[in-house]
């Protein structure tokens, strides 16, 4: 199912911008959209509103504050930022953008999606799954998914234009527009951002259009998106040091992405049924310094254009009535194609870091969800029998318990797997052809509860993953190899409202992780990571947030410096939006308001405090 909406939140707990729940239904993980109190995972929800009144100009920066979710990055917009949900690595994270997938199999760190190249505006909502998703998506989203979802037109949107402007040359322009009714709408907007020397000499510079419509077609309905991006990045190797340790230089990266999604509705209302498809491509061209020889080892210069391509198309029968069960099933067929030109700073034959690599994937999925009272429970499976791979069963199982009134009970259980990355396999200098496929048992349990007489709502989820087979880098031999690590840990996030203009939000998330045979530490997993959010509608047109984050230390290694600790640290930001009328709107963003020095990781220090400022008009 990868062309799938996300439409998750906490049942009994509100979105995360301190207004009511927008969203009924889900539809990720799932054949057919169904009630949002039936949700078994775990899920977080950011809606429109929110994301808006945060000024956050990137995804990585918005989703710093979703529970059991860390956020690293090497730098600002022109750095590398992943999200790792649960303690699993930063590629085991399915991105998505409209529900089509992003992931990169020939990049360098397995597959991960650098969160600064996607940009917050024009997104409708953004929506966190975290557990294993391989019985719905196959090989992908080991440990969750995000999924960033465009606004659509409808009645009265108009055409809006934006420009923003702030400190280190941050520069943004932006317009965008679309209408529709109940048979059919569009959406279109284009935007260029730039952004530079925020950390010593990082660079980012994007243009992009994106754009959605749905039409009637042969007695059925005809959704599609698309999206196209170029983005150029200047910023310091990962395992380099960054500019405190590093030598200084960094590396230029050249991008081009395309993506596309597809689905066609029809049958009848008894059983519907829906054909789909998802298409992206990203096109690299990188040059990138040495890393000269240290305690890690050593990494030569080199420059390398990569081509991805990833095909999926499928179709589903969206629900069947069995009784007072609901049953879904379908098939879906694919393609990944990556391929490398890389060339290293080293001797003949030792200078080639070429590959190419393709492979086709095939899986048929089935779910049942079932209601008996206040109990619900559901059943899923899906077996793919990937190319060059052996086949591979994930099934899962949820149940949900309304107790009372306030209160629910949840828990779900599953297997994901994810094929080795064309990286990883076929690089010729650090690849390891006889990696076997990384598999995840995962299971949690939850509680939601609302002590609705002084308006305060929680959550709390317990999890446990077993990751067989990670594919992780030994220093050591200089190759991937296959390890297994165990995380276990709690999330806990609650909000209270006093009154209706005020709103406090907190999180907080603990995790432990342990890998077989060694007494290594897990690299870049603080044991701690929390944060709260307080939200002031002063008025109609004024509304005010102050949040903070907090983040233990981690253990990390860089090439230069050898094994280390990262201290933790503390972040402070605040937000501003004021309406001027019916037609404008001026928000404001500062950023690390204590200006605190910090770093992420081992030699990359993070920016300093910052502002931007953005004024909008509507038409």
């Amino acid at each position: 199912m990868a062309f799938a909406a996300l439409a998750l939140a906490p049942a009994g707990l509100r979105a995360q911008d301190g207004g009511e729940p927008a969203l009924r239904l889900f539809e990720t993980a799932t054949v057919r959209a169904r009630p949002l109190t039936s949700a078994t995972a775990s899920v977080t929800v950011l809606d429109r509103e929110a994301i808006e009144a945060t000024g956050a100009a990137s995804v990585a920066e918005l989703i710093r504050f979703v529970p059991g979710l860390d956020v690293t990055t090497s730098g600002p917009r022109g750095g590398f930022a992943t999200a790792q949900i649960r303690g699993g690595d930063p590629n085991f994270t399915l991105v998505m953008v409209d529900g089509v997938p992003l992931n990169d199999l020939t990049d360098q760190v397995g597959g991960a999606v650098n969160l600064n190249s996607l940009s917050t505006r024009d997104v409708e909502r953004i929506e966190i799954v975290r557990g294993p998703l391989s019985s719905s998506y196959g090989s992908v989203g080991l440990a969750g998914a995000i999924n960033v979802i465009t606004r659509r037109g409808a009645a009265g949107t108009g055409i809006e234009a934006r420009v923003a402007a702030g400190d280190d040359s941050a520069l943004q322009a932006r317009v965008g527009g679309g209408r529709g009714d109940e048979r059919r709408d569009h959406f279109v907007s284009a935007w260029w951002e730039r952004e530079k020397d925020r950390v010593v000499r990082d660079d980012f510079e994007q243009l992009g259009l994106q754009g959605n419509a749905r039409l009637p077609l042969a007695r059925g309905e005809l959704k599609l998106v698309g999206r196209v991006a170029t983005w150029d990045s200047e910023d310091y190797p990962e395992a380099s040091g960054g500019p405190t340790h590093g030598t200084g230089a960094t590396r230029r990266s050249d991008h081009d992405e395309a993506s596309l999604g597809a689905e066609w509705r029809t049958g009848s209302e008894a059983l519907p049924q829906k054909v789909y498809l998802a298409a992206y491509r990203h096109e690299l061209d990188r040059l990138s310094p040495e890393i000269p020889p240290g305690p890690s080892g050593f990494v030569p210069a080199f420059s390398e254009r990569t081509e991805f391509t990833s095909l999926r198309l499928g179709w589903a029968l969206s629900q069947l009535a069995a009784g007072s069960a609901r049953i879904g099933l379908g098939v879906e067929v694919g393609v990944e194609d990556g391929e490398s030109d890389a060339t290293l700073a080293l001797p003949a034959p030792f200078d080639d870091g070429s590959f190419a690599i393709d492979r086709a994937l095939g899986g048929a999925f089935a779910e049942m969800l079932a209601e008996r009272g206040r109990l619900l429970f559901e059943l899923g499976a899906r077996l793919d029998v990937p190319e060059g791979f052996d086949p591979e069963l994930s099934p899962r199982a949820g149940i949900r318990w309304r107790a009372r009134e306030a209160t629910a009970l949840r828990a779900s259980a599953g297997r994901a797997f994810k094929l080795p990355s064309f990286f990883a396999l076929g690089n010729p200098i650090v690849g390891n052809p006889d990696l076997v496929p990384e598999t995840m048992l995962g299971a949690d349990v939850g509680v939601d509860h609302s002590f609705r007489s002084c308006g305060v709502e929680t959550s709390l989820t317990w999890f446990y993953n077993r990751y067989e087979d990670l594919v992780d880098f030994d220093f050591g031999t200089l190759q991937n190899v296959n390890a297994s690590i165990d995380a276990r840990g709690l999330e806990l996030a609650a909000s209270w409202s006093p009154t209706d203009e005020i709103r406090l939000l907190g999180n907080v998330t603990r995790q432990e992780l342990d890998r077989d045979g060694s007494s290594a530490p897990v690299r870049n997993r603080p044991e701690w990571i929390g944060g709260a959010r307080l939200v002031w509608r002063a008025s109609t047109r004024l509304r005010l947030e102050v949040d903070g984050q907090w983040v233990s230390e981690r253990d990390d290694e860089q090439i230069p410096t050898g094994p280390g600790t990262v201290a933790g640290y503390q972040l402070y930001g605040s937000s501003l939006g004021y309406t001027l009328g019916e037609l404008w709107a001026l928000r404001a963003r500062a950023d690390n308001l204590a200006g605190k020095d910090y770093e992420a990781l081992i030699g990359f220090p993070g920016p300093d405090r910052s502002f931007l400022v953005e004024l909008s008009r509507r038409h």
